[in-house]
C-alpha cells in the first residue's frame, strides 16, 4: 500500500543562492559523504540540485518537511551501479520512517535546462 508520495523541484542556481560550490561546510550539512562522493565523479550541478529535490520529496513522504530533529543527511540518495537512484534513511528520518511502516521507497529525478524534479513513493503494508 502506498503510504506517502512526495514531490519537489529545484531551480539549478540554488547551488549559487545556497554558495554551494564553494562552501564545503553547506554541502556537508546537505548531503551525506557518500553522496558528494558520487558528485566528485559526475561535477554537474544538475545532479546534486535533483538529490536535493529528491530529499524534500521523500521529508514530503513522511508529512514532516523540514523540522527541527531532521537532518537532510539523515536522507541519502545514493545509486545502484546501474545509475539507479535509491533512498536510504538513517536517524531520525528511519525513526518516522518505521513509525509509519514504510518497507520501500521509489524514487525518480530529471532534469530539464533550469531545474531538477524528483518524485518519491512510499510503500509499506503497515496501516495507521
Amino acid at each position: 500500500m502506498i503510504i506517502g508520495v512526495g514531490c519537489d523541484i529545484a531551480e539549478h542556481d540554488i547551488t549559487e543562492a545556497l554558495n554551494w560550490q564553494s562552501d564545503s561546510n553547506i554541502l556537508k550539512r546537505v548531503f551525506s559523504q557518500a553522496e558528494l562522493t558520487l558528485y566528485e565523479n559526475q561535477k554537474n550541478k544538475e545532479f546534486l540540485v535533483g538529490r536535493f529535490a529528491a530529499k524534500e520529496a521523500v521529508l514530503k513522504c513522511l508529512g514532516t518537511g523540514m523540522q527541527d530533529g531532521i537532518s537532510l543527511t539523515d536522507v541519502q540518495i545514493l545509486q545502484r551501479e546501474s545509475g539507479k537512484p535509491i533512498i536510504e534513511v538513517q536517524g531520525e528520518v528511519k525513526k518516522i520512517s518505521n513509525h509509519l511502516g514504510i518497507e520501500s521507497w521509489h524514487i525518480s529525478i530529471s532534469h530539464c535546462s533550469d531545474y531538477s524534479f524528483a518524485f518519491v513513493v512510499a510503500e509499506g503494508s503497515k496501516t495507521n
